[in-house]
């Protein structure tokens, strides 16, 4: 399962639907966060290369796709 799609969020930072790293799973800190499945992920745009923050995990792809889909109707999805 491949899904992405990055949202403006701020000047200084984006949010991020998809996959996420194995660094990612641990730094949450959370047993609901596994690795496995669509995230959102809070991403700080100053320093990309860094880890982003867990803040929710979907509960299928069809919910990350609603929420793909507002950002792309309320002008926020980034261009591809």
């Amino acid at each position: 399962m491949t899904f992405q799609a990055v949202a403006n969020g701020s000047n200084r930072g984006s949010l991020v639907i998809g996959e996420i790293t194995t660094a990612e799973a641990e730094a949450a800190d959370s047993p609901l966060v596994d690795g496995t499945g669509i995230y959102l992920v809070s991403v700080d745009m100053q320093s990309p290369t860094r880890i982003g923050e867990v803040l929710a995990k979907f509960v299928s792809e069809d919910a990350a796709r609603e929420l793909a889909k507002f950002f792309r109707l309320s002008g926020r999805l980034e261009a591809a």
